[in-house]
C-alpha cells in the first residue's frame, strides 16, 4: 500500500511539472475542444454544401419545368389554332359549294329564258301559263342570285371571325421578361433561405415536399406521392409551390371572368 502511494504522488509531481511518464497518454483539453471544434465545422460544411447542391438542382428543375409547361401551353395553343382554321376552312368550303351550285342554276335560267317559250317542239302554251312561267323562273333566279352573294357573305365571315379569334383569343402564350425572371433564381438567394434549411442535416431531418394534387386534399393520395406526412419543405420549395397556387387561382379566376 506504501509503494501505490507512492507511485500516485509521483504521478501528481510529473503532472505539476507538465512531464508524463514513460507509456502514458495523455490528452489535454485544449486540443479535445479543438478536435470537437474540427469535426464540427467539417460537418457544417458537409451540410451547407449538400443542402446548395439541392438548392442549385431545383432552381435548374425549377426553370426546366417552366419552360416544359410553356412548351405544352404552345402545343395545345396550336392545336386551338388549326382547330378554328379547319372550321373557318369547312364553313368557306361548304358556302363556296353553294355558291358554285346556284352559279349552274342561274345559268340554266337563262337558258330557259332564252328559249322565249316552252314546247319548242310543239304548240306553244297559253300566255298565262307562259305569264306563270317567267314569274316563277324570275323569281327563282333572284333566289339563286341570293343564294350567291349569301354564300360569298358567309365565307367571309367565317374567315374574318377566324382571323378574329386567333388574333385576339388564342395567342400563343410566349413568357414575358417578368415571368421569365420569376421563373429563374439566383445561387445567392440561397443565403435568404432559413438556417435549418441550409444546415439541414440529410436523412435525419425529413424535409419532405409540398402538397401539390388536389385529390390529396380530400383525403386521398397521388400514385407519385410517397406515404406519410408531406407538410414540411424547404424555403425554396414552398415559395415556387405558393407562387404557382397563385397564378393557377389568378388563371381560374380569368377563365370564369372574375377578373377583367
Amino acid at each position: 500500500q506504501g509503494s501505490c502511494w507512492a507511485r500516485h504522488a509521483r504521478s501528481i509531481h510529473w503532472h505539476c511539472k507538465g512531464v508524463a511518464p514513460v507509456g502514458t497518454m495523455v490528452v489535454s483539453i485544449p486540443s479535445a475542444v479543438g478536435a470537437a471544434g474540427t469535426v464540427g465545422s467539417g460537418a457544417l460544411l458537409g451540410a451547407f454544401g449538400y443542402n446548395r447542391a439541392n438548392y442549385m438542382f431545383d432552381a435548374t428543375m425549377r426553370f426546366e419545368r417552366f419552360t416544359a409547361s410553356r412548351e405544352f401551353a404552345m402545343a395545345q395553343a396550336d392545336m386551338y389554332r388549326e382547330d378554328l382554321r379547319s372550321l373557318s376552312a369547312l364553313t368557306a368550303k361548304k358556302n363556296g359549294i353553294y355558291a358554285v351550285c346556284a352559279s349552274l342554276g342561274m345559268a340554266l335560267c337563262v337558258a330557259l329564258y332564252c328559249a322565249g317559250r316552252l314546247g319548242l317542239h310543239g304548240p306553244s302554251p297559253p300566255n298565262w301559263i307562259m305569264g306563270l312561267w317567267y314569274t316563277n323562273n324570275a323569281a327563282a333566279f333572284s333566289f339563286l342570285a341570293l343564294t350567291i352573294w349569301l354564300a360569298v357573305h358567309a365565307s367571309g365571315r367565317a374567315h374574318a371571325a377566324s382571323v378574329h379569334l386567333l388574333t385576339r383569343k388564342t395567342r400563343l402564350p410566349v413568357p414575358s421578361l417578368k415571368q421569365l425572371d420569376q421563373a429563374r433564381r439566383f445561387a445567392s438567394e440561397f443565403e435568404q433561405a432559413n438556417l435549418r434549411d441550409i444546415f439541414r442535416v440529410p436523412y435525419v431531418t425529413n424535409n419532405g415536399v409540398p402538397q401539390t394534387d388536389a385529390a390529396s386534399s380530400s383525403g386521398s393520395r397521388a400514385h407519385s406521392a410517397p406515404p406519410g406526412r408531406r407538410g414540411g419543405a424547404s424555403t425554396w420549395v414552398k415559395t415556387e409551390w405558393e407562387e404557382d397556387r397563385g397564378a393557377a387561382a389568378h388563371a381560374h379566376a380569368i377563365t370564369h371572368g372574375v377578373v377583367p
